[in-house]
């Protein structure tokens, strides 16, 4: 059988065999419901459920406490969805793939490209965030990406994006702050305009403990948030790149690069206040290039209700 089907499969052109793959690999996402286990209700949180029959094919959840039914993706990302496979398969594309226009994304998935960007966007929004911190050497620095309205009616600038005339820092450059030490990386929109101590504090803070140093160029606002959250720091002049003994922000340099080149090429600009969504989805790839994450670790993103964790993939 397997056979006569790959025999079958080699007697179509190239247009037929592509639009087949697009289509199995669409109907080939299915959500695990033998592998889910309920822990608690996604209305109330109370912890005593039980079966209550099935809906569309899919077991529905009785709450003894608040009498409301509910199935595996209520109150996740997917819980609204209706084409759940599709809605599956963008986020493998969006793993796999890498980075893809959302024309390119929509003609593979067979859906509009406003579809597109809503998928992208609740699947970018149900990513995991890490609460680890950093210890040891830590490259930091503020990356600069050109205040963006892309996509608004009535643009309050002449260019399509926003933008500024003026050259150097001002109140038309939004600020990311980058860390990394190698091991992790964690980018922070800061605000639009000169970043202060404060605003690293408040972005950065709670990722920093006392074993924690920093490395970045004379930064004032860098040098004072060490001094205040009594860190150490390395530091060197700006047009010298790095220390003495070769310590410099090389990674850091490296991430704007590839960064930069995702949000200006590939998507041609991204709209400033969804920019941290584009960076956390930057993140998270670069965090699990070492760890060979597969689809399985991001469908339990999917299937994780943000306030309150309803469901577990076992």
């Amino acid at each position: 059988m397997r056979e006569k089907i790959i025999e079958m499969f080699l007697s179509l052109n190239k247009e037929d065999r592509e639009a087949l793959l697009k289509e199995l690999r669409i109907v080939s996402f299915e959500l695990p419901h033998s592998e889910v286990k309920v822990n608690s209700c996604p209305h109330c949180q109370g912890v005593s459920v039980m079966k209550y029959g099935t809906h569309n094919g899919e077991q529905r959840y009785m709450c003894r406490s608040c009498k409301r039914t509910f199935n595996i993706t209520t109150g996740t990302a997917i819980g609204m969805i209706k084409k759940k496979g599709a809605f599956l398969a963008c986020q493998d594309m969006m793993i796999t793939d890498g980075y893809m226009p959302l024309n390119k994304l929509a003609n593979k998935l067979n859906i509009s490209i406003p579809t597109a960007f809503d998928w992208r966007h609740k699947i970018l929004l149900a990513l995991p965030e890490s609460s680890s911190k950093f210890e040891g050497e830590t490259q930091i620095d503020d990356l600069w990406f050109l205040y963006s309205q892309k996509g608004r009616k009535g643009l309050e600038h002449s260019r399509k994006r926003g933008g500024a005339k003026q050259r150097g820092d001002n109140e038309y450059q939004v600020k990311v702050l980058a860390a990394t030490n190698k091991e992790q990386l964690e980018l922070k929109v800061a605000k639009i305009g000169r970043i202060s101590e404060a605003d690293i504090q408040r972005t950065m803070g709670d990722k920093f403990n006392k074993k924690t140093i920093l490395i970045s160029d004379k930064h004032k606002s860098i040098s004072a948030f060490a001094n205040k959250a009594k860190l150490g720091h390395i530091s060197f002049k700006a047009s010298e790149h790095t220390t003495t003994d070769g310590k410099g922000v090389q990674l850091v340099n490296n991430i704007a690069e590839r960064l930069k080149a995702t949000v200006n090429r590939t998507f041609h600009g991204v709209s400033t206040k969804y920019l941290q969504m584009y960076a956390n989805w930057f993140k998270v790839m670069e965090n699990n290039k070492s760890r060979n994450a597969d689809q399985e670790f991001y469908l339990k993103t999917m299937l994780a209700n943000k306030k309150h964790g309803t469901f577990i993939l076992i």
